[in-house]
């Protein structure tokens, strides 16, 4: 295997080829037209399992777009397969946003040294020195520019398939972290969609706020820095064989399925992305776009969104389809299953006004023992929070993708996601979403006539609001002090 510094500065995807393996087995791509086909990703280990089959039955190109990327046993294993892939003749492009690669500086050079694969780091910190009190005071020195990540997250193989929706890499997204397991959703995309969605990596990768590794980072590694890092990846690897395994197992299940195809929901879908440099002050694209939906709803909207703190702007546009007589419903974390704490105090403080107009509002369980879906054998899990990022419109259309509704992904941050036309998918969606409240996943939040807040959760109800405990309800406390809603 050679191995070398990229040279090339600009670089796009390919046109698809239609005589690879992943045309032949998403073959339906092939005569959709306008259209493209989904499949809805809600368990976490079939995620990852589609995850590493897209890598290995690439032929041409892989490009990966994520906001964090852990170094973990999913992380480690991933990366192993993007090398496995390069070392074939695969041209992997990888772009990471550099708020989560504290510490990951020479792995970064050492994996970009492979003469197939090159890194980028969105919107970087100058400073790279391994010290994170340097790096929290240039975050506060130079606040307005470093607090606009890119939280897009996307795998695309040979511009024929995609994965695109809530998950980053790390083990607590596939089901594999003991402390914190998210629910989630991806979709699996195939056909037109696909394109538009390469066509937004090309936009980041190639624009100046997206730095390419090699002028970052003063680090320069040798051959043998690279199988070090090889022999690390294996020895981690080792340690988590029986649960890859088991991934593995399944994904050849999931490729050799004999109604893949028929499996897939053909529709006619919208991509929405921010550009890669947003204005601070203005909302983004993805946002008003569905805002927009919103107000062409007429029977039904169901809000899935990890991070829920509405603008006054969306207040407003609950309200009015409220009166028009469109039942609302929003699914969100509690106080106990969220991983931010200081984003659920902004949620908190509208609560009680949403309930008041009549919104159904559903919060998040963090208790393990209703969540064995989204597991995976063997894994003890302390707790469970809500990730995923969805919106059905009058159960006919969906939205998927990584949007909050909250002030940072409306403005601070670039999101992406798909607006698809399908009352199956949506219904698919929605009857997920209804089954795990069903379940008793979520609480069903309501109000008394005194303003009281009650939580209810099949048989069990409770009037003090769930959390972790009292140092984060403390913590919650402070949070809903500070005049930091714009950041949230």
């Amino acid at each position: 295997m050679r191995l070398l510094a990229s040279t090339k500065t600009e670089s796009h995807a390919i046109t698809p080829d239609h005589s690879v393996t992943l045309s032949r087995l998403f073959n339906p791509q092939q005569d959709m037209g306008d259209q493209s086909a989904f499949l809805a990703l809600h368990n976490n280990d079939e995620s990852l399992a589609w995850r590493i089959a897209l890598i290995e039955q690439a032929e041409k190109t892989i490009d990966a777009q994520y906001y964090s990327w852990h170094n973990d046993t999913s992380g480690a294993l991933l990366i192993s397969k993007l090398i496995e892939a390069a070392d074939r003749g695969v041209r992997v492009r990888l772009l990471l946003d550099d708020i989560d690669t504290f510490g990951a500086d020479r792995q970064i050079a050492t994996l970009n040294r492979h003469a197939n694969i090159e890194v980028r780091i969105f919107n970087p910190f100058k400073l790279r020195w391994s010290f994170r009190l340097v790096r929290i005071l240039e975050l506060l020195w130079n606040l307005d520019r470093l607090t606009h990540r890119m939280h897009n997250k996307l795998l695309t193989s040979d511009n024929i398939v995609s994965i695109i929706g809530g998950r980053n890499i790390g083990d607590e997204y596939f089901g594999l972290s003991t402390k914190l397991v998210f629910r989630d959703i991806d979709l699996l995309v195939c056909g037109a969609s696909v394109d538009e969605l390469s066509c937004s990596f090309d936009l980041f990768w190639n624009n100046d706020i997206s730095k390419r590794a090699r002028k970052l980072i003063a680090f320069r590694p040798k051959g043998l820095d690279f199988r070090h890092m090889k022999r690390r990846l294996e020895k981690k690897l080792l340690l988590s064989r029986q649960i890859i395994q088991r991934i593995e197992n399944l994904k050849t299940d999931l490729l050799n399925q004999p109604d893949l195809t028929s499996s897939l929901i053909k529709a006619g879908s919208l991509v929405f992305y921010d550009p890669p440099e947003s204005s601070p002050t203005e909302m983004g694209q993805p946002t008003q776009s569905l805002y927009q939906c919103n107000d062409s709803t007429s029977k039904e909207l169901t809000i899935i969104s990890a991070y829920f703190v509405p603008s006054k702007n969306l207040m407003a546009s609950l309200q009015a389809l409220i009166e028009k007589g469109v039942n609302i419903q929003i699914f969100t974390n509690s106080l106990a299953s969220i991983d931010v704490t200081v984003a659920f105090s902004g949620y908190q403080r509208y609560r009680k006004q949403l309930l008041a107009m009549g919104v159904e509002l559903y919060e998040f369980c963090a208790d393990p023992k209703y969540h064995s879906i989204y597991t995976t054998p063997s894994v003890n899990v302390k707790r469970f929070s809500l990730h995923a990022k969805s919106i059905i419109y009058d159960a006919s259309t969906v939205y998927v993708g990584t949007l909050n509704l909250d002030p940072r992904s409306a403005i601070l941050n670039t999101e992406i996601g798909l607006l698809v036309e399908s009352r199956a998918l949506a219904e698919e969606v929605r009857q997920a979403f209804f089954e795990d409240l069903s379940e008793g996943e979520f609480w069903k939040v309501s109000q008394s006539h005194t303003g009281k807040i009650n939580w209810q959760n099949g048989t069990t109800k409770t009037g003090i609001q769930p959390a972790r405990s009292p140092i984060q309800r403390m913590f919650n406390l402070i949070y809903s002090l500070l005049p930091i809603h714009q950041h949230l």
